[in-house]
């Protein structure tokens, strides 16, 4: 556990005291979101879990390195579209100097993100980042977790018995038009 702890404080020291004040005189004044995202990037390095393509024949596919930075700002920010993460793109110079794009028109178009994605889905990206995040800072550790759930259950041995349901019997009415021919019987 502490070569994590020694790991971690390490990081942060080289963020807090590097990082942040020259991405501040880059871009103004971080926002917390903002440092969240730029710390979280720097602890996870997705980039080096970027499949490249090149050298294959066709025509390249666009970087994937600042969609894979965009796709973990998605998460951050809690954007529930692509569409949205577009336009939060498109209007917020910071994120979109975080993530990798210099201007607008170097931002990929929405097809480009959502092929992308599918592609990071299918290759079990985020999966695979976690993965050698547990591999580099737990190898070798023994992490145990006891969870309890204190919950109330009503329950019982046996199931409670029915009250059996009496039914009363109904007195049936004597309709009027039927009392002249009762009482002519009677009499």
């Amino acid at each position: 556990m502490s070569k994590l702890v020694d790991t971690l404080s390490q990081s942060w020291l080289n963020i807090q005291t590097s990082l942040f004040p020259w991405l501040s005189e880059e871009l103004g004044e971080l926002t917390a979101k903002q440092q969240e995202l730029i710390t979280t990037l720097e602890l996870i390095r997705i980039e080096e879990f970027i499949l490249s393509s090149y050298g294959y024949p066709g025509r390249p596919p666009e970087d994937r390195t600042a969609i894979a930075r965009a796709f973990v700002a998605k998460m951050i920010y809690n954007i529930p579209t692509t569409r949205a993460l577009l336009d939060r793109l498109n209007t917020d110079i910071s994120l979109r100097r975080i993530c990798g794009w210099e201007r607008k028109s170097d931002i990929s178009a929405e097809w480009t993100f959502s092929r992308a994605f599918t592609e990071f889905s299918e290759s079990h990206l985020p999966e695979r980042v976690h993965e050698s995040l547990i591999k580099a800072y737990y190898q070798g550790e023994i992490v145990g977790h006891n969870s309890r759930d204190s919950t109330a259950i009503e329950a019982r041995e046996k199931p409670l018995k029915k009250e059996k349901v009496i039914k009363v019997p109904i007195k049936q009415r004597v309709r009027s038009c039927f009392l002249p021919t009762l009482s002519a019987r009677m009499g």
